[in-house]
């Protein structure tokens, strides 16, 4: 009896003891997942001083206000500023522009985003077709797109308006500025006389009488152009066909190379300058030019090449007179309409008709 008392006690104390270690197993278990997952999901959270759990902020839990010290700590300031930026509006009116000292159809072209033939086209009566003619004190119409004016007759039909101008009659139906309706009679738009139109691109057909060709074998033609006109010139040397500068300087001072409005180039230089045969030729003009060159040289080289020296100050050479590549002919000047010392320059041909000089200078 005594026996299976103590034997009961210890079995009784082994049960316990591995309920212990099994309590004991699954608490170390559970610590150590718990290690795991903080390490890797949890963020700690670090308690700070704050207002009472479950409180609301309130104005004594801010920090104080301070003015600011400088303008630095106002950060970037917007300044105040009472222009108004106006974005540039199509125009489709004509503007009047008066000539000033020093201006040339370059510049105001410029000035108004135009093309320089635009200003002439739309000037050309008033310059006499002559880009020279540019006068300070004259009044430019200024046209508000590339292209060309035409103040309306009796009798004119859009449709022939149009051909000379080398467009479409939609082309001026079709532009605001011109008021017309969209649906106008072509042959009779009942436009009234004297009204200016303006012809967007628009091309006026230039006819420069003042430099016609000139032969040795007829330079009496030249008579239209001033005294400086020559008679009867049968024999003279022959240019090789290939051309030197006329002038010692050799940049472009005014007017560049533009078809149907300036055929030659201006040449600077001082005044009194040496002026230069381009090529061998005999003198078929010499004297005083009526349309606004001045003094002027016709050289005629016998091969078809024409060469004009215009506005000079004085003249070397006389009618007849043979004229070898590199001789002196004249002088640089400012005489006819002229703003300032320069060499008008232009090449003539019986095939190619007016050529960009610097097309065949060295």
């Amino acid at each position: 009896m005594a026996r299976l008392k103590a034997l009961l006690k210890g079995s009784t104390a082994a049960r316990i003891g591995v309920s212990l270690a099994i309590v004991l197993a699954v608490s170390l278990g559970a610590w150590g997942a718990g290690q795991r997952s903080g390490g890797e999901d949890s963020v700690a959270v670090i308690p700070t001083a704050g207002p009472a759990a479950g409180g609301l902020l309130s104005l004594a839990d801010l920090p104080p206000f301070q003015e600011p010290s400088s303008e630095v700590s106002l950060g970037i300031p917007r300044l105040a500023n009472g222009h108004t930026e106006i974005p540039t509006r199509p125009r489709f009116d004509i503007i009047q522009y008066q000539v000033q000292q020093g201006d040339t159809l370059f510049g105001i072209a410029d000035r108004y985003g135009l093309k320089p033939e635009t200003i002439f086209w739309g000037n050309f009566d008033l310059l006499n077709g002559d880009p020279h003619s540019l006068r300070p004190g004259q009044e430019l119409e200024i046209l508000p797109v590339d292209g060309a004016s035409y103040e309306w007759k009796d009798g004119d039909k859009l449709e022939s308006v149009a051909t000379a101008f080398k467009v479409d009659p939609d082309a001026i139906i079709d532009w605001p500025g011109n008021g017309l309706d969209p649906a106008v009679d072509l042959s009779d738009p009942q436009i009234k006389a004297g009204t200016t139109l303006v012809i967007p691109n628009g091309k006026r057909e230039v006819v420069d009488w003042r430099s016609p060709r000139i032969t040795r074998a007829n330079p009496a033609v030249a008579s239209i152009l001033g005294p400086g006109a020559c008679g009867s010139i049968y024999t003279g040397p022959i240019g090789g066909g290939s051309f030197v500068w006329p002038t010692p300087s050799h940049w472009i001072s005014g007017y560049p190379y533009i078809p149907g409005v300036h055929e030659a180039i201006d040449i600077g230089g001082g005044e009194g300058n040496g002026i230069y045969a381009s090529d061998s030729g005999v003198v078929v003009y010499a004297g005083w030019n009526n349309s606004g060159y001045g003094y002027v040289i016709v050289i005629d080289h016998g091969n078809g090449w024409q060469t004009l020296y215009g506005h000079l100050s004085g003249l070397k050479v006389g009618c007849g007179d043979p004229a070898f590549q590199g001789q002196q002919i004249g002088n640089l000047g400012c005489t006819g309409n002229c703003t300032g010392p320069h060499l008008h320059f232009e090449m003539l041909s019986d095939i190619y008709g007016h050529v960009n000089p610097l097309n065949f200078l060295p």
